[in-house]
């Protein structure tokens, strides 16, 4: 616990610097270029309100359906301004410092321990005091049809995401501090927009066309623009982290084809249509909150992160919401026929306890699925300022393991938002996934498991300036394999204390 006090000491130093800072500080891209509050897309900075996804939907020209002029006049190439450059240069920084702590406690039967046995429960700890996210965003649009969205993290912390999980992580039996991971990328997201598709013939915003590497359209961001710094269980978990006797790094140490392993958050390769349809109305009519409107995404994915598509296989997917006096209403859905290729089979030659090949050495398939609603009530309308945000997602892969057994889980999440001020949040999230029972030993292979996985977050964002922000999040985690004989768990909590800005 010294460790911890020594952060808390840390983090009030920081926090005080910060609070110091001038208000001199320049603001994001868009607000230099339109001159608007970052206030007014989102709820909390990074995190979209409903003006934030009319803006985004836009090829972020207008806010509910409303033209928003530039303060510089933009730079046209060639007649008719079709093409241009903005007035501003596009770019934008984010990056902060970061207090953080998580204790691991790892349990399973002496006799399914990696290497095997010892018995009884190992803890372990780790602290860090790191730069947080350090990116440069270049974004604007390009004229009357053309937008683009480019984000390159140089370093960022990964405390938070992709936490340990799963039978194999339980059964590992590590001693030592913990070494929370670190990430020095050098590119992430690139996406493209035309806005307007079809021209005059429909509405504006009502057909656009958006193309390259971005995430999924999920019902909560999983980038950085989500709210709690805590990823959503349900958007990171994949088959194999739930029944693998062994752990997934370790099936595939070659990051080249880890890195493909699908996993709804990260970064797609993808191209989609999307659009704000109102019905009965034009489009500008969204700006009431009594307007009723429909937003959808439709689209095909190479299911392979941001990394090349090695099995030929494409995924498609769509996101359909509706939305009305501060409510959202709406369902996602993708299928992919194959996750794997011949390189990730080759390549996961690790056996479990009993000896058998994990991955089954031959080629094979396995589609994946992953469908479900999700629900926003807002009670903003009513003058209290408080909502819950609710996903909940069925998720299936047809082959994970090569032996042809089928696993499938659901899992969501509930979130309560409450702002106390205009520049304040309090937040609490409970995150859920329940997996059927796998076994595949009868077919050859050693995987048996019956998972469960939980957590509960809670966390306060407060806004010193527009663009300067204070983090502080706890999170308490537990992963239980109710396998009879076999059973494997581990729980962790940690925190992290955040000072974050953007200009």
């Amino acid at each position: 616990m010294k460790s911890a006090a020594r952060a808390g000491l840390l983090v009030a130093a920081v926090a005080s610097s910060l609070c110091l800072a001038p208000n001199a500080l320049a603001v994001p891209t868009y607000a230099r270029l339109y001159g608007v509050d970052c206030s007014n897309c989102h709820s909390m900075w990074g995190s979209l309100n409903v003006n934030g996804a009319t803006f985004r939907l836009s090829g972020y020209r207008a806010m509910a359906g409303q033209d928003l002029p530039p303060l510089d006049k933009p730079i046209e190439i060639g007649k008719g301004g079709a093409v241009s450059l903005p007035g501003v240069f596009p770019i934008s920084l984010i990056t902060g410092v970061a207090i953080e702590y998580r204790r691991e406690q790892r349990d399973a039967p002496a006799a399914l321990r990696d290497p095997p046995g010892e018995s009884g429960p190992i803890t372990r700890a780790g602290s860090n005091f790191t730069v947080a996210d350090a990116s440069i965003f270049l974004s604007a649009p390009l004229g009357k049809h053309l937008s683009f969205f480019i984000e390159f993290p140089m370093f960022e912390t990964k405390a938070w995401e992709f936490t340990p999980t799963g039978p194999g992580e339980a059964r590992v039996a590590q001693h030592g501090n913990i070494q929370l991971p670190t990430e020095t990328p050098v590119f992430e997201v690139a996406k493209f927009w035309w806005n307007n598709l079809l021209g005059s013939r429909a509405p504006r915003d009502s057909v656009n066309l958006l193309g390259g590497i971005t995430q999924l359209p999920l019902a909560y961001p999983s980038g950085k623009v989500r709210l709690s710094v805590n990823q959503y269980l349900v958007y990171e978990r994949r088959g194999l982290d739930y029944i693998s006797p062994r752990r997934v790094d370790d099936l595939f140490t070659d990051p080249a084809i880890s890195d493909r392993l699908f996993r709804l958050s990260e970064p797609q390769g993808l191209l989609e249509v999307n659009g704000m349809i109102v019905p009965g109305a034009p489009v500008d009519a969204v700006a009431k909150p009594q307007t009723p409107w429909l937003e959808y995404h439709v689209g095909g994915t190479t299911a392979s992160n941001a990394a090349s598509d090695g099995n030929l296989a494409k995924g498609v997917y769509g996101r359909f919401v509706g939305r009305w006096y501060g409510q959202a209403l709406g369902v996602f859905g993708i299928w992919t026929p194959n996750l794997v290729d011949d390189a990730m089979i080759s390549a996961a030659t690790l056996t479990g306890p009993g000896g058998a090949r994990i991955i089954k050495d031959g080629h094979f398939q396995s589609a994946r699925v992953s469908a479900g609603p999700d629900a926003t009530l807002s009670l903003a309308p009513f003058k209290i300022p408080v909502s819950l945000e609710n996903n909940v997602l069925y998720s299936r892969e047809s082959n994970p393991t090569g032996y042809g057994k089928e696993f499938a889980w659901w899992g969501g999440f509930h979130q309560l938002n409450y702002f106390p001020t205009k520049r304040s949040v309090v937040y609490a999230r409970y995150d859920w996934i329940l997996g059927d029972y796998f076994d595949d030993t009868g077919a050859g292979g050693d995987s048996k498991a019956h998972p469960r996985e939980w957590d509960l977050i809670g966390g306060l964002q407060f806004l010193v300036l527009e663009n300067l922000k204070l983090i502080g999040e706890y999170r308490h985690h537990e992963f239980d394999d109710r396998i009879t004989g076999g059973s494997s768990t581990l729980k962790d909590d940690g925190f992290t204390v955040r000072a974050m800005t953007g200009f």
